[in-house]
């Protein structure tokens, strides 16, 4: 056997032992994030829009508010309650009040009073810091 071929022979014995390494520990392959097994909310990354802000004070015309509720690292929650504090001449239809696999929570705001308005969400006792203003017209 030539010197060549020994040398060959050796690179590939050894590229067949380090392949063999890493193919028998599975967690530099399968490692995942660690996840608590109740997640809970991140208020600072939680959030509510509204989308239109204004609308006409026909009591018919909706302004929709979508709220996304967050984990710490901004991965939605999914089943969680969520409830608006709203103001009285207003109504809202709870369209969707628990939260999707986004995170997300979807409200109908209709008012026959015209005004500005705050609108502010909350989930299991605790109020998310952004407020939303809307203006019906």
């Amino acid at each position: 056997m030539t010197r060549k071929s020994l040398f060959l022979l050796l690179f590939l014995i050894l590229a067949l032992l380090a392949s063999l390494f890493l193919v028998f520990r599975p967690t530099i392959f399968l490692g995942r994030a660690s996840t608590t097994s109740s997640p809970s909310s991140s208020l600072e990354n939680s959030y509510l829009f509204a989308s239109p802000i204004q609308a006409k004070a026909d009591g018919h015309q909706l302004i929709r508010i979508t709220v996304f509720l967050l984990d710490g690292q901004g991965l939605g929650l999914a089943n969680q309650p969520v409830k608006l504090t709203v103001p009285s001449p207003l109504s809202q239809q709870p369209t969707q009040p628990f939260t999707d696999s986004y995170g997300k929570a979807v409200f109908d705001i209709s008012s026959p009073t015209p005004g500005k308005y705050t609108i502010s969400a909350q989930t299991n006792n605790q109020t998310l810091p952004q407020s939303v203003n809307i203006v019906f017209y």
